[in-house]
């Protein structure tokens, strides 16, 4: 099992969380990072990291010049979102690669994730719980069959053979590009009709509203994505305990602290809740689904598993 991330100097605590907790409930995995300008103190963490784990783990520089000409039109992110397109190039010695955003969690095996049929696929993905019309509008593709990028199996072999990377590099670069999320816009447009669609557990998204309704039962939830913000390290959401209970166990990142909620954030945080009880009063049923997910989330089973180090196989059917 052949995993890839990508990341700037900004996202190397996510890098390190995400590697731990594959690990942990994958040990076959092998790793390989698309590194961009990281720090002389970042490389020799990951230095430490490797000697101390005896993990495979490749880190490959991509620089930012190389990037420099693609557009950033969404506030949160950054160019490190392309080194996707770039893996078939960089790996030529790989068929296929298990894609995964660094601001991810595992929490489970990806067995099933990783040993998908892909004959006559381009990759595997999740459907987005919550895509933004908008987006497919814009590409022209039914709503529900947009898909998040942050987890993607890919067929290396299909890619290099139908020059799909660069396909996609070159509607991006466009003068005309309508894409509105840049290369997740991309990956939608040209992997259309070659998409095989992975369980939700493989892409929970951790973002209050946002989640798969229904919810992943417990015992399926094998990765959690936290998607835009907060993020686990600046702010209150969703499974953010399970995130710092894993960096807590990296010696690396001992000093680690983190980052206090904004006061943007913190206001955003109290509309949301404002906005879910006067939902909830009016009697709109996804207000009261929504309420009742959230408590089930933080009184059942992120206390089971912190306690037992996986999810209960049995509890609150709200899957």
């Amino acid at each position: 099992m052949h995993i890839v991330t990508a990341s700037d100097n900004n996202y190397v605590p996510g890098v390190f969380v995400l590697l731990s907790s594959v690990a942990r409930h994958n040990p076959e995995a092998r790793f390989t990072i698309l590194t961009t300008d990281w720090s002389a103190e970042s490389l020799a963490k990951l230095a430490s990291f490797k000697a101390r784990t005896g993990l495979r783990i490749d880190a490959v520089e991509i620089t930012a010049e190389s990037m420099a000409a693609l557009p950033i039109t969404r506030s949160h992110l950054t160019r490190s979102t392309y080194a996707r397109l770039f893996i078939p190039t960089l790996l030529p010695d790989d068929d296929r690669v298990i894609y995964m955003d660094c601001d991810m969690l595992v929490t489970g095996s990806l067995a099933e994730a990783w040993g998908c049929d892909l004959q006559g696929y381009a990759l595997a993905a999740v459907r987005c719980p919550t895509p933004t019309a908008a987006f497919a509008r814009a590409i022209d593709l039914p709503i529900e069959q947009y898909f998040n990028a942050g987890f993607l199996v890919l067929s290396l072999e299909t890619w290099r053979s139908q020059g799909f990377a660069e396909a996609c590099l070159q509607s991006i670069a466009a003068p005309d590009c309508p894409y509105l999320s840049q290369d997740e816009s991309a990956l939608n447009d040209h992997a259309r009709n070659r998409v095989r669609y992975l369980p939700a557990g493989f892409n929970l998204y951790a973002q209050d509203m946002l989640w798969q309704s229904p919810l992943a039962k417990p015992p399926s939830i094998r990765v959690i994505h936290f998607v835009t913000r907060p993020k686990p390290w600046n702010g209150p959401c969703p499974f953010g305990e399970l995130w710092l209970a894993e960096i807590a166990t990296l010696p690396e990142f001992a000093d680690f602290i983190a980052a206090p909620e904004s006061f943007r954030a913190r206001l955003t945080r109290i509309n949301r809740r404002r906005r879910a009880m006067m939902g909830k009063l009016a009697g709109k049923a996804k207000y009261q689904n929504h309420r009742e997910i959230a408590r089930f989330i933080h009184k059942t089973l992120v206390p089971a598993f912190l306690a037992k180090g996986h999810f209960p196989e049995k509890g609150a059917d709200l899957g």
